[in-house]
């Protein structure tokens, strides 16, 4: 037998619209691994040291349980002094405008600056293991899409058909011996890369690893984050 149901809700059901269906929520997609070109150190153009709390170079070891692997010693440039149109209004007053030809001072460029972070690492004698990689242990911030070694000292210490592959994984940049005769100790290779940002201090940002496993160390590296915009600087965009 049918039920009289109240005539309010019988409106209410005519009239009513299917709800709409939930908005699915995106999920995050993992970057994998993208090859870089790697540019030769050779054909940079770099201008003066980044003086830092150590002064102009950061030195420190790759060390793991078993011992010492590696030295690494690195450095932050500048782009050549003759890019900066200076004046001597420019300078802080009690400097003087050719200091500027040895020592980089980041607070006189401009926003956009590309530094170019420099590391040379060599393998020491109590390494147990050969090297295959150096990386940054984070994301390198302010990536400018310039990546590479010097080529010549590769081939030294790799042996000719050397090959090493560049790789930016989740933000952090790889170097990976891909050929080569095994990189004794003893043999720099510089390798180097680009950032739209000066380094924020030494960081233990910089790892190698060996067949035995990895060690970091210390090197200068940019601020973990991209510096927020003014908002003079938001509303001109």
């Amino acid at each position: 037998m049918a039920l009289a149901l109240p005539l309010a809700l019988v409106l209410s059901g005519c009239g009513s619209e299917p709800e709409p269906e939930p908005t699915p929520t995106p999920t995050p997609t993992a970057v994998g691994p993208r090859t870089l070109v790697a540019a030769g150190f050779d054909d940079q153009e770099i201008g003066p040291k980044i003086v830092g709390p150590q002064g102009p170079e950061v030195s420190a070891i790759f060390t793991s349980d078993a011992g010492d692997i590696a030295e690494i010693i690195s450095y932050v440039a500048c782009p050549p002094v003759e890019g900066l149109d200076l004046s001597e209004e420019d300078v802080p007053e009690g400097e003087d405008l050719a200091d500027f030809a040895s020592e980089c001072r980041p607070d006189m460029w401009p926003e956009g600056t590309v530094y170019t972070y420099v590391h040379r690492v060599t393998p020491t004698q109590t390494a147990q293991s050969p090297v295959t990689v150096f990386r940054t242990a984070r994301p390198a911030t302010g990536f400018a899409n310039t990546i590479g070694f010097d080529r010549e000292q590769a081939e030294a210490a790799l042996g000719e058909g050397y090959s090493i592959g560049t790789q930016i994984d989740n933000g952090m940049l790889v170097w990976r011996i891909e050929k080569g005769d095994g990189w004794d100790a003893g043999e720099e290779i510089t390798f180097f890369w680009q950032s739209e940002l000066p380094p924020e201090g030494p960081a233990e940002a910089y790892e190698i690893e060996t067949t035995a496993g990895r060690a970091e160390a210390t090197g200068p590296f940019p601020p973990a984050e991209m510096p927020e915009e003014s908002g003079d600087e938001a509303a001109q965009d």
